[in-house]
């Protein structure tokens, strides 16, 4: 879900067209995209990446670095799906 939520703000930061989302549709989500990005539940690294996403979608003006950041954060999603990643999060003396 936080992927998705920062996958549509992303297109509402960056729209396809010059009229392609208002100001409150991309408020709206840009304030889905980072409560779920905060929710205490994720894996460390998606938090990171997900932080990362949004800071680069935030400065709105370099739409390659934002697709990157976005582009992580769909791989740190990936190996956690995959259970690649949970081992290093589970250690991670940040994580409570």
């Amino acid at each position: 879900m936080v992927l998705l939520s920062i996958a549509m703000y992303e297109a509402a930061v960056f729209p396809l067209t010059s009229d392609g989302v208002s100001d409150e549709k991309q408020e709206a989500r840009c304030t889905v995209a980072y409560r779920l990005a905060a929710y205490d539940g994720l894996p460390r690294s998606v938090r990171v990446s997900a932080a990362a996403a949004l800071e680069a979608l935030d400065d709105g003006v370099d739409a390659e670095r934002a697709r990157a950041a976005v582009k992580e954060l769909s791989l740190a999603v990936s190996e956690c799906r995959s259970g690649r990643s949970l081992l290093g999060d589970a250690f991670d003396s940040s994580s409570g």
